[in-house]
Formats: C-alpha cells, sequence, structure tokens
C-alpha cells in the first residue's frame, strides 16, 4: 500500500519511505511468529497516513474478529482474466473457498493454528486435495489471501478518515471484563491471589482466549 501511495502522490513523504521496512513483518515479525505481520504493517500504514488511534484500534478490533480469508482474491483473480503477474512456485494463484477461521487475536502462531484447525490439520481435506498434502503452501495460499482482504479494510478506513468519518472502535467484550475483573483493573482493584496478572497491563487484545486460555 505504501508503494501506491507514493505512486498517487509523487513527491510526498510516502516516496521516502523504503519499500523493504516493512518486510519485517513477515512470518510474525522476522519469522518469531509473535503479531502477525498483517496487523503489524496495517496499523503502520494506518498510522502514517491517518494518524488517529481510533483508526489503528478499528483496524485492530477488526483482525482479531473476522473470519479470514474471505474469497475475494479468488475472484479477482478470475475476473482478471490472467493479468495478474504470480511467481507460482512461491505463490501460487489464489485456491477457491478456502476455509475460514477467527482468528481470536493478532498473534501469528495462535491465529495460523487456528485456521490450520479449521483446514483439518496437515491431513484435512482442504491441505490434502488442495495442495497434495504441502501445509505450507496452503497456509501461504492463506496468509496471501489475508493481505488481500487487510489492504481492502485499509483502503476503506482510509477512505471514510478522509471524508470525515473516524470510527469507534469495538473491542472485544472480554477486554472490558478483564479491566475490571481484579487482575488488569489498576493497582487499586488488583488481586494478589490472581498468579501471573499484572495491574499495570491495560491492553485492548483479545483477553479470554489471545492471552488466558
Amino acid at each position: 500500500m505504501i508503494g501506491q501511495l507514493a505512486a498517487d502522490f509523487t513527491g510526498s513523504y510516502y516516496d521516502q519511505i523504503p519499500r523493504g521496512l516493512f518486510n519485517i513483518g513477515g512470518a510474525g515479525l522476522n519469522g518469531w511468529r509473535t503479531t502477525c505481520g498483517v496487523a503489524y504493517a496495517g496499523a503502520l500504514v494506518l498510522k502514517l497516513v491517518t494518524n488517529t488511534s481510533n483508526v489503528v484500534d478499528e483496524y485492530l478490533a477488526w483482525f482479531e474478529r473476522t473470519p479470514f480469508p474471505s474469497n475475494a482474491a479468488h475472484d479477482d483473480y478470475v475476473a482478471a482474466a490472467g493479468t495478474w503477474t504470480l511467481n507460482v512456485s512461491a505463490r501460487p494463484a489464489p485456491a477457491d473457498n478456502a476455509p475460514k477461521s477467527v482468528g481470536k487475536g493478532l498473534l501469528c502462531h495462535a491465529t495460523h493454528g487456528r485456521w490450520l484447525e479449521a483446514a483439518g490439520g496437515v491431513d484435512g481435506a482442504w491441505v490434502t486435495e488442495v495442495f497434495a498434502g504441502n501445509a505450507g503452501m496452503a497456509g501461504m495460499d492463506r496468509c496471501s489471501k489475508l493481505v488481500y482482504d487487510a489492504t481492502y479494510k485499509m483502503a476503506e478506513l482510509i477512505n471514510d478518515w478522509a471524508a470525515g468519518t473516524v470510527p469507534t472502535p469495538v473491542l472485544d467484550p472480554s477486554v472490558d471484563t478483564c479491566l475490571t475483573s481484579g487482575c488488569h483493573g489498576g493497582a487499586g482493584a488488583y488481586d494478589q491471589a490472581i498468579i501471573g496478572c499484572a495491574p499495570e497491563i491495560n491492553g485492548k487484545m483479545k483477553c479470554d482466549e489471545a492471552c488466558h486460555q
């Protein structure tokens, strides 16, 4: 998206941002499987463009609650009638009707694992029939489509912001419960008996499945 912004706004500071900077998000930040690179890079772009926390929060909340991937990448690929340039060995054409899953968080390892579970695991029908048992290629299909879906969402948020509409982020209900339960609710409400809780950690990510299971 930075490349597109640089092309659309020649001479702007978008031109000065190295494209490779965002590659650090690959495989959950340089292969560490922590924050999903799609969530990370998308949040950076939205902050650069809008400088509005609510827009970033809405994007991240959307990321953790939305079933991915949609079939939009496949449908658009078919509609484009072969005009997309693909490195088939590294990025196969988008497969049709991939399984979906709700990530319930922002972590690469956890969200990808939930998707693979929804796909039936490495021996599931999706991986076996569509990708001849190659779970890595199946996962690559999923993640590529996730980038596609997220880019579309980012464009929507930027267009809305440019039109003067700033979203009111809807955080998962578990966040409010966590912040008021005597765990992460501040020093005054901290329950010393709850092992592992830290009153100073007032986060926004879904608590009951992303952090505490």
